[in-house]
């Protein structure tokens, strides 16, 4: 009876182990199954991050390659229209100039006075654009006692057998103020080139060679130089390439002037009457003190 009992109680003992080992067991194996199947459905596999790292990778050369390509259209179009409208602008056509045949004369530069630069640039009035034929004349406005426009002068005296069908002149801007105003020249040297008597454009560079000279005179009149070389001769003149000492009677007149204006200021200011009370105070003190010594 006892064996019987305590084999019973074996069993269930026995039975509950069993099951508590089953239940263990289960638990233990069934939720990593669904945590496996969980993480797999939220982490891609190696194939699929490959798949997408080049596709990502593909859509970024299509949008560097889309920017190159508009970056560059937009270049290539800004040099084309910078191109057609270098080659749409304007030239002047200017007329040759007929030399006589009977001896070589090379073309020099004239150095003239006012009246004769207003007769060079008279208009005329059935040439009303620029590709119409007409007389082209390169003024130099310089002044001798300039050590600029000695500078540029054996350069400008060479540039007229550059350029034998534009007319070289030179003129001397200190002898004519009303020259100055009427083209606006406010410095020498200034280089000015006339079509048909209206200006067209003026050289603004800072250095004076005949080399710029030239690619000034070629950009406006599309001619080619025959010659760009500078002698001995062309230091001798027309345009003189020493500076020479004058008498400005304008820059003396302009000393007057300024002189004048600041003493007139300095007698109507404060200080003019303090040196005038000051003068006077110290006069009647000695005056008192002689007086008194008397």
């Amino acid at each position: 009876m006892n064996l019987s009992i305590k084999n019973s109680y074996c069993l269930v003992i026995f039975g509950l182990i069993a099951l508590a080992t089953t239940t263990t067991q289960f638990d233990v194996e069934d939720e990593p199954q669904i945590n496996l199947e969980e993480d797999t459905d939220e982490v891609p596999n190696v194939d699929e991050s490959e798949s997408l790292l080049s596709n990502v990778i593909s859509d970024v050369n299509k949008t560097l390659t889309n920017i190159y390509n508009t970056v560059t259209l937009a270049n290539v179009t800004a040099e084309n229209k910078t191109q057609t409208a270098n080659e749409t602008r304007k030239l002047v056509k200017c007329k040759e100039i007929m030399y006589e045949q009977i001896e070589e004369i090379e073309p020099v530069v004239e150095i003239i006075n006012g009246s004769h630069l207003a007769k060079l640039l008279q208009i005329k009035p059935d040439i009303t654009s620029r590709d119409m034929e007409a007389s082209c004349v390169l003024v130099l406005f310089f002044a001798r006692a300039c050590p600029f426009s000695a500078h540029a002068a054996p350069h400008f005296n060479a540039l007229a057998r550059s350029y034998p069908s534009v007319k070289m002149v030179a003129l001397d801007a200190l002898k004519y103020q009303g020259i100055n105003a009427q083209h606006g020249i406010i410095g020498v040297p200034t280089l000015k080139m006339f079509h048909n008597g209206r200006p067209v454009a003026k050289y603004n560079g800072t250095e004076y060679n005949i080399q710029l000279f030239s690619k000034f005179v070629h950009t406006i009149t599309g001619q080619q130089p025959q010659t760009l070389l500078v002698t001995s001769k062309d230091f001798q003149g027309p345009v003189p390439s020493v500076v020479e000492k004058e008498t400005d009677y304008f820059l003396i007149l302009s000393w007057l002037f300024i002189i004048v204006c600041s003493v007139y200021y300095f007698v109507q200011s404060k200080y003019w009457q303090m040196i005038v009370e000051m003068v006077q105070n110290n006069w009647r003190e000695s005056e008192a003190q002689h007086e008194h010594n008397d």
